[in-house]
Order: structure tokens, then sequence, then C-alpha cells
């Protein structure tokens, strides 16, 4: 039997289509399973718009579709997904429905992606065109569609994929050029880290993995700012973020609430920044201990960049820059009796808090209907439904899971639970007609993350450093959000054990505290900082400093010490053991312009407790 290869093959990326229609791109697990994809996010409407490709066959034949695809619901359901989708050759619709799931005998076997077989074709000579025909509506998904004239079945693990598309679609890398401080991530902590150095006159790279910047503060997730800038001991840190951050309350808002727009204008505005929107991280090379490079792949094209640099920051939120270079990572919670944490549990475990998938529907003058999820979705009663118009931050999945291994299967989970419930309101609950004309607006399908991996700093905060509070020499930014720690609700627990999707928030009230500058660096790697939530600190710490105002304050500060390493030719450490007074300086003078409308004032105030709809 003849192997696949490029001779007998033709693979397309369907996020290479010549149109790509009404599905999404979908980025955001290209290192768990090796590919941005398409995505039919209709919201429980079939998407009409097809994308569609043209393939050259270069030798007439007959070929073998496959198609790259997953059962996304079959982690939970036995029964038919709602993302299923056709694939059209020439016009014709291939007899098989594809997402239906590869064979296994469980729902883990089941909920994989793997190449499922089509119909066979008798290709001449020529032109042909490809396009994709979603059914439902309902996050139907496509990475590749495979044409061969071989009968070799193509594997599906990570590997076999792998190896696969180097031999079908080599990707030669482009070099990007050498930067002063490389920024890998574009939320609210990287884009302060790397507006600090710019300003500073670094020559800064920021590499973003989406088409919008903000991370979880973007119009992609929706989720409001948190915590206070401009506190003592340093007053001026604030003021940079006050130049990017919205000036609008709440989460699941209309996506204007967000204002992408001004904080792409910010960025752009910086002549030291260029920006390299749509590039996931994919290697990184070293020099001994040192990040020397790394190569990225962008979402649509597919391309590859590399980047070198002499400073880099690990703003990725989980850690993945740290994680590829080989720094010292944690997740999951420390045991109790490690750091003498009191609100440690007794043994370490991986839980971590969870994903939020944010989501709201409105009432219109028009009636519509839904699926109903009766056959495939959660099962809901008049008791465990939570018939509400938003979502918001106590809708959360995926405590128990691997953040980073698990990451689509716990995203996936958020927007089961969004439709289920909504199915249920509008097909089965009681008071059905009361949901007539309610329309589900908007389902976020980007994960909104509270935690993954911590790089390991020269320091790790402790819970005692918060209640305490213990003040260090190397203080910088100040966290004002107490401990909030979420668990698993317990009404919800008990119905969905193992499989929650609603949380507590249990606050620990603590004085305002600066972060000592050792948790912004790793250990390991002499070049590598890091700002957001995947500083030094324990679990039992990050819930306070997690929040995106904190993170953006955190940046801050990376972006001055890597001004400091670029001038003096030192690493991050040496910040802290000879040239601190340095960046108390510019701590004191802070870097965000005060000439601008003050607008930070809403969610000032920890009040995550209280489980509220929030209209």
């Amino acid at each position: 039997m003849e192997n696949i290869n490029s001779s007998n093959s033709i693979m397309l990326l369907a996020t290479r289509f010549d149109n790509l229609g009404g599905w999404t791109v979908e980025q955001q697990f290209v290192l768990q399973m090796g590919s941005s994809y398409l995505l039919a996010h209709g919201i429980g409407t079939p998407i009409t718009d097809d994308p569609t490709t043209k393939v050259k066959v270069e030798k007439a034949g007959k070929y073998r579709l496959w198609v790259r695809t997953k059962n996304w619901t079959a982690f939970w359901s036995e029964g038919k997904t709602p993302g299923i989708f056709q694939v059209k050759v020439d016009g014709v619709a291939d007899a098989a429905e594809f997402g239906l799931g590869c064979p296994g005998e469980t729902r883990a076997e089941r909920a994989v992606w793997y190449w499922q077989k089509g119909g066979e074709y008798e290709l001449s000579e020529g032109e042909h065109e490809i396009a994709l025909h979603d059914v439902m509506g309902l996050d139907g998904r496509c990475d590749a569609v495979l044409l061969t004239t071989s009968d070799e079945v193509p594997g599906s693990s990570l590997e076999d994929y792998v190896k696969l598309r180097a031999e079908l679609l080599p990707t030669p890398v482009v070099e990007k050029g050498h930067y002063d401080f490389v920024v890998v991530g574009g939320g609210i902590s990287g884009m302060c880290a790397a507006l600090a150095a710019a300003r500073l006159g670094c020559k800064v790279a920021l590499i973003q993995d989406r088409y919008v910047l903000g991370g979880n503060n973007s119009s992609e997730v929706r989720v409001g700012l948190g915590g206070q800038i401009n506190i003592d001991p340093y007053p001026s840190l604030g003021y940079l973020l006050n130049e990017i951050g919205p000036d609008r309350i709440g989460n699941a808002r209309g996506a204007h609430h967000y204002q992408d727009d001004k904080k792409m204008r910010v960025i752009l505005a910086e002549k030291n920044i260029t920006l390299f929107m749509g590039y996931t991280v994919s290697e990184v090379e070293k020099d001994g201990d040192r990040i020397k490079a790394v190569t990225a792949v962008e979402a649509t094209r597919q391309d590859k960049i590399r980047i070198s640099g002499d400073l880099f920051s690990d703003c990725t939120g989980d850690a993945h820059l740290a994680a590829m270079a080989g720094a010292e990572c944690r997740m999951g919670r420390e045991a109790q009796a490690e750091f003498n944490e009191k609100l440690a549990p007794q043994k370490a475990d991986g839980f971590t808090m969870g994903v939020s998938i944010e989501w709201y529907c409105e009432d219109w003058n028009t009636p519509c209907t839904f699926p109903d999820s009766l056959d495939w979705g959660l099962e809901l009663d008049e008791y465990t439904v939570e018939p509400v118009h938003r979502a918001n931050w106590y809708w959360e999945v995926g405590m128990r899971d691997d953040q980073v291994a698990d990451a689509e299967k716990i995203r996936d989970y958020g927007m089961y639970v969004a439709y289920s419930t909504f199915s249920y309101c509008k097909n089965r609950l009681a008071k059905k007609e009361d949901w007539e004309c309610t329309h589900l607006t908007w389902v976020s399908h980007v994960s909104g993350k509270r935690e993954s991996r911590r790089v390991v700093g020269d320091y790790i905060l402790r819970e005692q450093d918060l209640t305490r509070p213990i003040l260090h020499e190397d203080a910088t930014c100040t966290t004002t959000w107490r401990i909030d720690q979420h668990y698993p609700d317990p009404r919800n627990a008990h119905k969905y054990p193992g499989e929650e999707w609603m949380s507590i928030g249990v606050l620990t009230p603590i004085d305002f505290y600066p972060l000592p500058y050792r948790c912004f660096y790793s250990k390991d790697i002499p070049n590598m900082f890091m700002a957001g939530r995947n500083i030094s600190v324990t679990h039992i710490a990050l819930g306070s400093t997690r929040v995106m105002r904190t993170c953006g304050l955190i940046g801050e500060v990376v972006g001055m010490a890597a001004s400091i390493c670029a001038k003096r030719k030192v690493n991050p450490r040496d910040i802290y053991t000879t040239y601190f007074e340095d960046l108390k300086e510019l701590m004191r003078k802070g870097t965000g312009r005060t000439d601008v409308p003050y607008t930070q004032f809403y969610h000032q105030v920890d009040r995550t407790g209280h489980q509220a709809e929030d209209r």
C-alpha cells in the first residue's frame, strides 16, 4: 500500500479556504491539537454563507475524502451532536455527516480530533471546488480536508498529524527581526509591558495570538476590569492602564463596552512597538539557559515567522512561553504544609479556579425558536436550570480539569451549558411562554480564564504576605483585591458531581499590599520576565493578584525593568540585586499620560461573593 505523500494527496487547511464564509477562525488550541480551525459559531442558527475554496488536481484519479474534525459534545452526551456539517465536492454534498465523532468505547475516545472518512470521487485534472455547509449553527468544526488516492488511513494522533502536515504542507519560516524586548501575549498585562518599555526607548515586538487586543477585557471575552490603580507607594503607576482601559462597567455586555479600538489606537501610536496580531508562539530557541528566539504561526494563513530578542516576557496567562523554554511552573493547589497557608488544602492537588464562558440573551418583539437540546444537551429540570438572561462570573467550568491540556474541552463545556440552559428555557420551561421572544444574542467561544500555570520566580508570594502583611524590600505595584477563591457551588455540585458549572466566591479581606519584584521574572530563564496571572505566586495568593488592573500594573513595572535591562545590558535578576533604585525612580514617574480623561472608577471593590445576573 502506498503511503499518503505529496505525490498522491492534497491537504486543504480550512482556515486557508479562498472564502471563509460565515464561519469563525478558532486559534485558541493550536498547541493542544496542532492547528487553528474553522468553527460554525451560529449560536443556534445554521450559517448559510459556506466557506469555499478551489483546489487544483494535478493528476486525474479516484480520490478518497477525509476531514479532520471532532464531536464536541461527546464528552457529555451519547446523542447525536449538534455540531454536524457537510462537505460539498463540486457542489454535491458528501453522504457523510461530519463531526459525529471518532469510533471508540468511551466518551473520551470519541471526543478527539480525528480524520473522518468521506466518499470517493473521480476527479479530473484541473480545478475543483470544496465547500463546508453548516447544518445546525452549533459549533461544528473543521481543521482540514484531505484528498488522496492512497488507501492509507491517516493517523489521528497529534504526532501523526504534525508529520503529515510537514509532508503535504511544508511551511517556510520568515525572519521578522531582532528586538530589545519581545512580549508574548496582548492582554492587559502584555499591552502595558510593551507600552512602558517602548516609551522608555526599547524596540519592542508584541505578539498576540488573536486579532483583537485586551485578553479577558476584549470584546471576545467581555470581562470588566477589576482592582484599583494609582495607589501608594507608587501612585503614578496605572495612568498607563487608564489610557487603554474602557470606561464602561460590566461583564457580558455589548461589544462596544470593551472599546477594542481604543486599545488598538494606543498600541499603534507607539513607534517603538511592532505588533504581530494573530500569531501563536509555537517554538522556542535557546542559547544555553537564555531564550534566543521564538517561532509563531499565524491563525488564518498559518504562515510561520521567527522573532529574536534580548529580553522576553511571558504575558500569555497560561505561561506557554515559560513552559516551552523549560522554566519551572506550578499548576493547582499547594499543600497547606508547604507554605503554612491556612487557606490551602491539607494535600496538594490539581484543582484550579475555572473558566467562564460569558453569554447573554435579549427580549425582542419577534418570536424565535432554538434547537431543543433534549437529545444532546445537559440534563436540566425546573430546579437545576438557571433561567437568567446573562451569564456572570459564577458561571464557571473546568475546576477539576487540566486548564492547559483540557482547554478545548473546558471551553466546550461552557458553551454546552449555555446552549442547554437557553434551549431548556425556550422549549421546556414551565413558563416557556415568557421566553417566546427571547433571542440568544451572544455566546463567547473564547475562554475567560482565571488560572492555569504559574511561573516560579526568585520569590513565591504566599497567603501570609497578603494577610500579615510583610513589606518586602523590592516592593512595586500594589494589590487591592481581596483573596478571592472560587469553588464549586455545593447546590450545583450535588446534581453535577465532577462537572459543576456554577461557583461560589470565598473572600478573605486583606489590606493593600505591594508585590515583590522578584515575583516578576523566572528563576530559571535569565532573560525572561512574566506579567499577569502567571507570576510567581501560590494558588491562594493568586486569588488577589489575578485581576486585570493589577495585572496591568505588573506589566507596566515589567516594561520599566526591561528598559533598565536593555540600557545597562543586564538580566532581570540584576534589577533586584543591583539596580532596584533605577526601577524605583521609574515607578515614581510612571509611563502613562495624565492629560487624558481618567475613567477607571468601576469594579474597584471586590463584589464577586455576590451572585447576581447584573442585568
